[in-house]
């Protein structure tokens, strides 16, 4: 697994470095500290991540997430900025990035949107999108949607959350896996998602519930 961190801020590129290497077992990241430095990475050997800070040198904007789009398709690509509102979430999005990360994101956070990133997912932060009302296009927030969990799904999802398997959720809860499994079920349904994966890509880093 090779990841090029490209930030022009050492700092940044220091203190995301430890966590980036945690996405894949063997993960190599590659650093760079401004665009063009990038594309030569890029087109020296194989890489599978590009994390892109919005405003560095080299790049006018999204200009340089277009140039990656078209002369690495299939590299998946995850923007970084310190400016996280809805407008360059979307702009990111319609322009071809695979994920926007703000660089207030927690190192856990950023880890599990990495990896959901890599599994094929797109990661949009959902306090970003959907703030405490509507979600894109008028559809409901991830807020509105837990809100019509029970109590025991709440528990259930919190849990989920923090990565806990199916066993491990059931004994912290006292009750039986199947229980868990059942709760799941509902609690799916009523997020709208098929899936635990699904559900992490809902709710990481959104607001407390």
């Amino acid at each position: 697994m090779r990841v090029v961190l490209a930030d022009d801020h050492v700092m940044i590129r220091e203190g995301l470095r430890p966590f980036v290497e945690k996405i894949a077992p063997g993960t190599e990241v590659l650093e760079a500290g401004n665009f063009p430095d990038a594309l030569e990475v890029l087109r020296a050997k194989p890489v599978d991540l590009v994390i892109l800070d919005l405003k560095m040198p080299g790049m006018n904007g999204f200009q340089g997430l277009v140039t990656l789009r078209r002369e690495f398709p299939s590299v998946r690509c995850v923007m970084l900025s310190a400016m996280a509102d809805r407008e360059h979430v979307l702009e990111a999005i319609r322009l071809g990035a695979d994920g926007f990360i703000p660089k207030h994101l927690s190192g856990a956070a950023m880890v599990s949107a990495l990896q959901l990133v890599l599994s094929g997912e797109r990661f949009i932060p959902a306090m970003l999108v959907d703030g405490h009302s509507g979600g894109i296009n008028g559809e409901p927030g991830s807020g509105d949607l837990i809100g019509r969990l029970t109590p025991r799904e709440r528990d259930i999802l919190r849990l989920l959350r923090e990565g806990h398997p199916n066993k491990v959720i059931a004994n912290r809860l006292d009750v039986s896996e199947v229980t868990v499994k059942s709760h799941l079920g509902n609690v799916f349904r009523k997020l709208g998602v098929q899936n635990r994966l699904q559900a992490m890509k809902l709710l990481v880093d959104s607001e407390p519930f």
